[in-house]
């Protein structure tokens, strides 16, 4: 009996302690700038434990069952382990190292998203170096190795049939009991999940904390189940609410443009947050281009980002619809084909639409979407030459993407026509052509789509179509951990620009009215009088009845709202603030940032 028990045991808590050390590394690696003591790592080791029982319980349960079975009959129990530990150390160094490769480009543990990734896993790494991957590929194998060598060493032979056989068999079961307890988290209400650990105001502690294999395994059955996400109040009365802030007309407080049918070129700038652009208080001389058309255009002074994410974002800016903290609309087919868009309201007054990107325009079913939603023509990576192609991790680089669009603005054969262009180039891993910013590669990689930019307009200005053209540019999100230490927990780092340029506009201004990348859609159509009641979560800005100015943000496992009061951050794994301004606001704001999630849940539920 003895000998079982003790192999259950050593099992058992040999994944603990592969745990509590990948936390430590976890910390050590991430922590930044923020000071550490060992009470910090005592803490994220401490707290952890519940989801590492849980998680080491959940391994466990096979081999305390072939243990039991060992009782009664010869069982070639090291045979059968000897295949069950080689898949349980592949899974658990795959999702140790998945965890801290990406968190420093997500900011988030591991989950259930990144499945939405993985069918297209050449895009999945391409933020990663070749000799970083190669180096990924041989850690994994070594740690791998190491895990399997170190769970098989915890059974040092065959067990034989045992004579206490009640005994052994009671002690088997009670063991398995206390597996059970870890795994669901005790005996109260109350199950495991993942706030259990959560413990600091610091969230790098929280996350360090936070075993990934758990948080994974969590959110796969969440991550699909709208109709239970987040039930915060009665579904009518949050419906009411929402349906009151996103209240809308179409009349105009401010005329921007001296024609309601220009031609559009949108320009979604990847990653260009407001922290390079000087005139928004950001760092000095990384867009200078930025910073002269911002005084021949209207500056929007007070826009923030909706969400994290390229295929988030695109879908806010397009089709002015919020996203979702950990799954991706544009990723469901049949969803994102009924959501609204520019495109689609352009294409019914009779404008000819084309998108332009340099990457894959399949990844995170991108394409489907676009055609979807209102455009006539699609052109990515694949209609430049090998050699254009090579030109980035991503795909082609943006000083060729833009000689395309000039070269797009060419071709038109009558007017109003209208392209939108992703950029790529200012994305991980900030490689490009020129070295304004030798020790700051990802400044550079910002200096140089705005030196595109710039190209660009200037060249543009230069065409008889500048005359009735209308230039937008907006961001799809804000730049990821940069500058170090910026987190959701601070109020700028959703901050955007918001930029019309071109010969369409009636004259330069400065717009300080604070709003959201959603509220684009319903802003632009109303410039241009067409009808914006199917974008029934974006407001016209400029509108008579845009009477609570308010920003609205999602993040993988958070929200947050900007208002004239202040600003809340709501965590929704410890369903705590873990942010906020303290003033007499609060309480609104929170109210209105998870009426606005859930009611977003629940329409996109009614869409299925």
């Amino acid at each position: 009996m003895k000998e079982r028990l003790t192999f259950l045991l050593r099992y058992y808590f040999a994944q603990i302690i592969v745990f509590a050390v990948y936390k430590i590394l976890f910390l050590l690696a991430n922590a930044g700038d923020e000071p550490t003591s060992l009470t910090d790592f005592f803490g994220v080791t401490f707290h952890g434990l519940p989801l590492d029982f849980a998680v080491a319980g959940y391994f466990t349960a096979l081999p305390l069952l072939l243990t039991l079975a060992t009782v009664f009959a010869a069982f070639p129990i090291k045979r059968i382990l000897a295949v069950y530990n080689t898949i349980i150390a592949t899974a658990i160094v795959l999702a140790l190292l998945a965890d801290f490769t990406l968190y420093p480009y997500w900011e988030f543990k591991l989950d259930a998203s990144f499945l939405i990734y993985i069918d297209s896993p050449a895009n999945a790494v391409a933020s990663i170096s070749i000799w970083h991957l190669i180096a990924l590929v041989v850690v994994f194998a070594i740690a791998t190795f190491g895990m399997y060598r170190l769970l098989a060493a915890c059974l040092n032979e065959e067990f034989k049939p045992c004579d206490r056989k009640k005994t052994t068999t009671l002690a088997t079961i009670l063991m398995g009991g206390l597996l059970f307890l870890g795994i669901r988290g005790g005996v109260t209400e109350s199950t495991n999940n993942i706030g259990t650990v959560f413990y600091s105001e610091r969230q790098i502690l929280n996350h360090s904390a936070l075993n990934p294999l758990f948080s994974f395994l969590y959110s796969v059955g969440k991550i699909e189940n709208y109709s239970n996400e987040y039930k915060f109040f009665d579904e009518k009365e949050s419906k009411e609410l929402v349906a009151e802030l996103y209240r809308n007309d179409e009349s105009l407080a401010d005329t921007l443009l001296n024609t309601t049918r220009p031609n559009i070129i949108l320009i979604i700038m990847e990653g260009m947050s407001a922290t390079f652009i000087e005139k928004l208080g950001g760092m000095q001389g990384v867009t200078p281009n930025i910073n002269r058309l911002i005084d021949e255009g209207i500056l929007f002074t007070h826009c923030y980002a909706n969400s994290y994410r390229t295929d988030r974002g695109v879908i806010c800016t397009l089709s002015g619809y919020p996203s979702f903290p950990k799954s991706s609309v544009m990723k469901s087919t049949i969803k994102s084909q009924m959501l609204p868009s520019i495109a689609a309201s352009l294409a019914e007054a009779g404008y000819r639409n084309t998108f332009l990107y340099g990457g894959d325009i399949n990844f995170t079913n991108m394409k489907g979407y676009l055609y979807s939603t209102g455009y006539h023509r699609t052109i990515a990576d694949t209609d430049f030459s090998a050699e254009e192609q090579a030109s980035h991790r991503w795909g082609v680089g943006d000083d060729i993407t833009f000689k395309k669009l000039l070269a797009l603005v060419d071709e038109q054969e009558s007017e109003p026509w209208h392209i939108t262009h992703l950029t790529l180039s200012s994305h991980e891993p900030w490689t490009v052509p020129s070295n304004r910013f030798p020790e700051d590669k990802v400044a550079n990689s910002f200096a140089f789509t705005d030196e595109q930019l710039g190209i660009f307009i200037d060249e543009l200005k230069k065409k008889p179509e500048w005359k009735n053209t209308l230039v937008v540019c907006i961001p799809d999100h804000s730049v990821v951990g940069y500058p170090k230490g910026i987190k959701q927990t601070d109020k700028e780092r959703n901050h955007i620009p918001l930029l019309l340029l071109g010969g369409a506009i009636k004259e330069p201004k400065r717009i300080d009215r604070l709003c959201n990348q959603t509220d684009l859609a319903a802003t632009l159509l109303a410039q241009l009088s067409l009808p914006t009641e199917r974008f029934i979560f974006s407001r016209n800005v400029l509108g008579n009845s845009y009477d609570y100015p308010f920003a609205y943000h999602s993040y993988n496992n958070g929200i947050s709202l900007i208002d004239s009061t202040g600003f809340t951050v709501y965590d929704l794994d410890s369903h705590n603030i873990i942010s906020d301004t303290h003033d007499a606001g609060e309480d609104n704001r929170l109210k209105v940032a998870k009426s606005i999630l859930q009611d977003t849940y629940r329409h996109f539920t009614e869409k299925e």
